[in-house]
């Protein structure tokens, strides 16, 4: 009777899924038309321009990043930011441009929260990502400050791999980081400022679940670097072995 129970609330939560399907099928994030994929053909071609599923490694981010201080060097001529990467490689799928650039834009800051399923289905639907989660222990996503999700609504990195875990069976953790300091919007500060309002951002909260591990963080954005970047630093002294940031789009 005992294991009746359970098998029950299974199948009872599969009729649930099923229900909830017909009356919300999946739609292209793009155009909105009823699609099993989320994104159609016609918008697959509307997104061409923008791919890149390219692997960048620890060497080409440093001189990168070099050149980025050199600049603001030249500009503000302030020291007092951290000059070293400490994320090992940079894997993103698009140029931060045209539809791609609207689609996040959208999906973070006018509550289109349902685009999390295109997304991730960029992520799953490609061979290149599939091979490199096989390499790694744990994927994070960058976690918010409990005040700025809770106006969102959700948080975006959380919700795309949930949906990857639910596919692939990928060891995600959404209880080892914790941001504890409530910052300014990124996108509105320059090089100095982002690192400056990002510092001390974050908490590990259970260094025993990261040490010697080779971890994926998972962003939307990247930029300049300085968040994810940030939680690098953390991670690394807390024991990790190797972390992979996996980004959505890099401007």
């Amino acid at each position: 009777m005992l294991e009746f129970v359970p098998n029950f609330f299974m199948q009872l939560k599969n009729e649930i899924e099923n229900i909830f399907r017909y009356v919300f099928p999946n739609i292209c994030g793009i155009c909105g038309k009823i699609n099993e994929n989320y994104i159609c053909e016609k918008c697959k071609k509307r997104i061409k321009k923008f791919e890149k599923y390219e692997l960048i490694d620890k060497e080409i981010l440093n001189f990168n990043y070099k050149i980025k201080i050199s600049v603001f060097d030249k500009e503000k001529d302030n020291k007092n930011y951290d000059d070293k990467i400490y994320f090992d490689n940079l894997f993103y799928c698009f140029e931060y441009k045209g539809i791609i650039r609207n689609l996040l834009l959208k999906y973070k800051f006018s509550g289109a929260s349902y685009l999390c399923y295109f997304f991730a289905n960029v992520i799953l639907n490609n061979k290149k990502i599939n091979e490199i989660f096989k390499l790694y222990d744990i994927i994070i996503p960058v976690p918010m400050d409990k005040n700025k999700k809770l106006r969102r609504g959700y948080n975006q990195t959380e919700l795309i791999v949930n949906i990857i875990n639910k596919n692939l069976g990928i060891n995600v953790n959404t209880n080892i980081l914790k941001k504890i300091k409530s910052t300014k919007t990124q996108s509105k500060l320059n090089f100095y400022e982002r690192q400056k309002n990002i510092k001390n951002a974050f908490l590990v909260k259970n260094k025993s679940l990261i040490e010697n591990k080779k971890i994926i963080l998972f962003d939307d954005i990247y930029t300049t670097g300085a968040t994810v970047n940030e939680i690098s630093k953390i991670l690394k002294f807390a024991g990790a072995k190797e972390i992979l940031i996996l980004i959505i789009a890099k401007n």
